[in-house]
């Protein structure tokens, strides 16, 4: 989903948590992107269901940056399944790198863990210019 609107309606149904997706909408040139919608279904479910998200998720920036934008989770979407073009060692591969580069964002943005990454975006939307 990418529609706040939607993310509460699900919430109100009992859903313990929501999946902000664009089901590969990257084909088409003006859809929404999950970056751009994540923020505002963050704040509309608040604290009555985690938030996952997938799509562009290809870099440990790319993992930093939705946590930092309320994801919960991040889930890699196509990249696991082009590793798989080298197998089992290639997706083993994938996930070691992602981690690497996820673990040196997390230290160059002063985060002891991901779990600190949540304020980077509220820090960063209070900071003056």
């Amino acid at each position: 989903m990418l529609r706040p609107e939607d993310a509460l309606r699900c919430t109100q149904a009992g859903a313990g948590a929501v999946w902000v997706s664009n089901h590969g909408g990257r084909q088409l040139d003006r859809t929404a992107s999950t970056a751009a919608c994540l923020p505002d279904v963050v704040a509309a479910v608040g604290d009555q269901a985690e938030v996952y998200v997938d799509g562009g998720i290809r870099t440990g920036l790319d993992v930093v940056a939705a946590l930092a934008l309320g994801a919960r989770a991040v889930f890699l979407g196509r990249s696991p399944l082009l590793a798989l073009l080298d197998g089992v060692v290639g997706v083993g591969r994938l996930h070691r790198e992602l981690l690497a580069l996820t673990v040196e964002t997390l230290r160059l943005a002063g985060c002891r863990t991901p779990g600190d990454a949540p304020g980077l975006a509220a820090a960063e939307r209070t900071t003056p210019r």
